[in-house]
């Protein structure tokens, strides 16, 4: 189909596709713009793929956002969580892309929030930090990649449109740790009665840091959750431990081999 070449005016030019943007972080899309949109429409051509783009440097947000724009995507910005979610309640996106520190809500409260709103949303948590110790958590919150800001812009580019298949996409070294098993057996000398029971990764973690002395809120710091999650998990982890305190919780750890008597 041949394309229509419009001629835009000095007035007109914003940024990549000449899209300025509004105080709330939303593309102005001057005549020309809609009218090609309107005709791709009409004639059956596929739309750009809106995405919800969330990070809290500002710097960095508005880079990454002319990036995708040039490669025909329509982008919408959030510096937080908060923001995020009432972009959410005022269009519909075809793709996440979270950074995992933001102020308030972090990226794994976020894409818990969105998840519980759109089952089906793609997820893509673009991060600076290393995250290994929170790759479990992240998998098993649901997303559909993680992406390091390090990647050049055609890696970048490439990784989001195999998201947008529903192709998982992980940097090498998280790939690594994929392991068959969700959960791990309670000690490898559990007696029988104990041998059904399980621990997941996140629950040997908050097991960990109560047996070195954290409370809940340092705990939730630690591992980016929620002091409401954390005192969840607890509740959990000693009802699988058949415990009734933290004390006996640590004592069990270390019978069943979960923990060492130094940690």
């Amino acid at each position: 189909m041949r394309r229509i070449r419009a001629n835009r005016t000095s007035a007109e030019k914003g940024d990549c596709f000449g899209l300025a943007r509004d105080s709330c972080g939303e593309s102005i899309r001057p005549a020309w713009y809609t009218e090609i949109i309107s005709k791709e429409r009409h004639v059956g051509v596929s739309v750009l793929k809106h995405i919800l783009l969330v990070d809290d440097h500002r710097t960095f947000l508005a880079g990454t956002a002319i990036i995708l724009e040039k490669h025909g995507f329509n982008v919408t910005i959030a510096s937080s969580g908060a923001e995020a979610l009432n972009r959410m309640d005022q269009a519909l996106f075809d793709l996440f892309v979270f950074d995992l520190k933001l102020p308030g809500m972090n990226g794994f409260e976020l894409s818990e929030a969105t998840l519980q709103r759109h089952p089906a949303a793609t997820i893509v948590i673009l991060t600076g930090e290393d995250i290994s110790e929170h790759y479990d958590r992240l998998i098993e919150i649901g997303v559909t990649g993680i992406m390091e800001k390090s990647l050049g812009e055609p890696e970048f580019i490439g990784s989001l449109q195999l998201a947008m298949q529903q192709l998982t996409v992980l940097p090498l070294h998280l790939a690594k740790q994929l392991r068959t098993k969700d959960s791990r057996s309670l000690g490898p000398g559990s007696k029988a009665g104990a041998a059904n029971r399980t621990l997941t990764d996140k629950e040997l973690a908050v097991l960990k840091l109560i047996a070195q002395g954290h409370k809940n809120k340092d705990i939730a710091d630690r591992l980016f959750m929620s002091q409401r999650n954390v005192e969840y998990m607890i509740s959990h982890l000693f009802e699988k431990l058949s415990v009734s305190s933290r004390q006996e919780a640590v004592m069990k750890g270390i019978e069943l081999r979960w923990l060492n008597v130094d940690v």
